[in-house]
């Protein structure tokens, strides 16, 4: 049973719609993936790690996924979900792809599944922008801009000390 409810709440904040994206942003294509409003908040000059989020849309015919980001600014990158434990309790968990069907649009948002930059070793402030590299399985290489926002109280993500 908790499997189940950890499914339908990973279903839940897979297929939020688009427009809870904060910025139009530009498109990114590669073979049938379409991404974009790439975003993410600015981060202290102290932060460890900061998420990204973004829209991905498969108008292919066959399903692909995400299995990797690299960037210039951070060791690596974990693509993290949210799951419930044997326990019940909510938490993160990083997994090894993130599989989008054909004709499914997923919008990566904050609490739910996330692309998480971690040993960050430059600091990034509203207006900024900065180049990522999604690696998709069927689609290849594709590379995005990430915009930068203010940190806004009403969409910070909930601290998980489990991740």
């Amino acid at each position: 049973m908790r499997r189940l409810i950890s499914g339908l709440l990973l279903a839940a904040f897979l297929a939020a719609p688009a427009a809870l994206a904060h910025h139009a942003g530009e498109s990114y294509a590669a073979r049938d993936v379409v991404v974009s409003h790439a975003w993410t908040h600015e981060n202290a000059p102290s932060a460890h790690a900061n998420a990204v989020f973004l829209t991905i849309v498969n108008d292919g015919d066959q399903p692909d996924r995400l299995t990797g980001v690299t960037g210039d600014f951070f060791s690596h990158a974990e693509i993290q979900a949210p799951v419930l434990d044997d326990a019940g309790v909510l938490r993160t968990q990083t997994i090894a792809s993130l599989e989008i069907a054909p004709g499914q649009s997923l919008t990566l948002q904050p609490g739910g599944v996330q692309i998480q930059l971690i040993g960050l070793q430059s600091s990034h402030f509203p207006g900024d922008h900065f180049d990522l590299t999604l690696q998709f399985e069927k689609a290849g290489a594709l590379t995005v801009e990430v915009e930068v926002e203010p940190l806004r109280r009403d969409d910070a993500e909930e601290p998980d000390s489990n991740v």
